[in-house]
């Protein structure tokens, strides 16, 4: 997906960095397909995907974001159906595509102020990675894409939990790896 060409940052929420233009640059969008952006933040995701023909829903449980977001899409020129939601909560219906940068950062003592919610993820780094691979046999269309964030910071255990999951992208930072994962769902016949 393209970048969108309007995304202003907005106090409190997460902005979009290395993580988020890496996870732009790895998604593959077609016109007419279901997104669902997970922990939408700026919207940079859902707004790329919308103005690639998608029909697109985002979520965040941060309502500050929402705001942020939604005044995003409008600058873009763009309608996503904003949801306040953990991650998934009360989402009903299958996508063919889901995007998701999640916090992937191990708990610690720093203190991240505002946006501490956006990058911790408790002990290894990868509880909310682990929460959308437990759903996402109910979220996406047989055929549909999970895409989403992790680091070389990030405890795999991910990897271990019977879903075939694929390494699709990778940047190196002076202190980290980020990767791109694609989940696919292949429903047995």
């Amino acid at each position: 997906m393209r970048m969108p060409p309007e995304i202003d940052e907005c106090g409190g929420v997460y902005p979009p960095r290395e993580d988020s233009l890496l996870l732009l640059e790895s998604v593959e969008i077609k016109p007419g397909e279901m997104v669902l952006d997970i922990g939408t933040g700026t919207g940079i995701i859902a707004i790329a995907a919308a103005l690639s023909g998608a029909d697109v829903y985002a979520t965040d449980i941060s309502e500050r974001a929402l705001e942020c977001a939604d005044k995003n899409a409008k600058k873009n020129g763009v309608e996503i159906e904003f949801i306040r939601a953990d991650m998934t909560g009360g989402i009903r219906g299958k996508f063919d595509v889901i995007t998701f940068n999640p916090p992937y950062l191990p708990a610690s003592d720093v203190e991240y102020g505002d946006i501490s919610t956006a990058l911790e993820s408790g002990e290894g780094g990868s509880s909310h990675i682990k929460r959308l691979i437990s759903r996402y046999p109910e979220l996406l269309k047989n055929g549909g894409k999970a895409y989403f964030v992790a680091s070389s910071v990030t405890k795999s255990d991910f990897l271990d939990i019977g879903h075939k999951v694929k390494k699709i992208g990778e940047r190196s930072l002076f202190f980290e790896k980020l990767y791109v994962f694609m989940l696919t769902h292949q429903k047995d016949l």
